[in-house]
């Protein structure tokens, strides 16, 4: 059902198949189909109690079951939990919405898009790596070496991959998905990025995640050497972007501290 763009990772639909939409039974399989897999995914990541303890949490909510239910599996499948949504929604911030809305691709602000990422880090990136036996189905993988941390378990000094759909497919041609965005070698950049969806989408394929910590970007700024965010290569789509790292740790600091004091500011 993901429809943001998440790492060059958005399936299309042929023009022609969208011109006419199919019959509300039609539709109605669809949606039960693309659930079953979904939940099928977490299961095979051990993220099926996660999901329906959210479930739990969310029946008091104002929103139509199906909804819900998507919210649910999405928020289950970015490592999300009944607790975090609980602590969060006292401070009156809604997970379920800020899913709904994400993955539906429509408004959702940096600090939101950073609520639902597992790792915020400063990191400097190195060249495409190729010619690795992959078992994710990834082509591909760019190395960042961590600057500094900001949100996860990972620290300086520490290497994240960030995978990519283009690359050699072994028979002498090469895929290019000009979907993967485009980093440039030795420059450093904020990256907003889930292992948790990267796990997902690896499952959803019945492939298996990489062993190394691999994530997938939701956002990417450069950084220049004042500490400004330049815009892109991969900014948000809506919402004010941040403008230096200052407002950034400043926004995560008051994402941390929602539960006990105030609300998170939108960037």
């Amino acid at each position: 059902m993901l429809s943001a763009v998440i790492g060059g990772l958005v399936a299309t639909t042929p023009a022609q198949a969208q011109l006419k939409d199919p019959p509300p039974e039609v539709r109605r399989q669809q949606v039960q189909t693309d659930q079953q897999e979904r939940l099928q995914a977490l299961t095979r990541r051990g993220r099926l109690d996660a999901y329906r303890q959210l479930v739990d949490a969310n029946k008091a909510a104002a929103s139509t079951a199906g909804t819900s239910r998507d919210a649910a599996i999405d928020l289950a499948a970015l490592g999300l939990t009944a607790s975090e949504v609980n602590a969060l929604r006292r401070n009156n911030t809604d997970l379920f919405d800020i899913a709904h809305r994400f993955f539906e691709g429509t408004t959702t602000t940096p600090s939101e898009q950073m609520l639902l990422a597992d790792t915020v880090v400063i990191a400097r990136a190195t060249q495409v790596q190729t010619g690795k036996a992959r078992v994710d189905g990834f082509l591909s993988e760019i190395p960042f070496t961590v600057v500094k941390p900001l949100k996860g378990t990972r620290a300086a000094g520490d290497v994240i991959l960030v995978p990519r759909n283009s690359g050699p497919l072994g028979n002498g041609s090469e895929e290019v998905d000009f979907s993967d965005i485009r980093f440039t070698p030795d420059k450093t950049y904020l990256l907003v990025l889930s292992k948790n969806w990267y796990e997902q989408y690896v499952a959803l394929r019945k492939k298996q995640p990489e062993s190394h910590f691999t994530a997938l970007p939701y956002l990417a700024y450069e950084v220049s050497t004042t500490g400004a965010l330049l815009p892109g290569p991969r900014p948000a789509l809506s919402g004010i972007a941040p403008k230096d790292l200052k407002s950034i740790e400043a926004e995560l600091n008051a994402s941390r501290d929602a539960p006990r004091t105030k609300i998170p500011r939108k960037i």
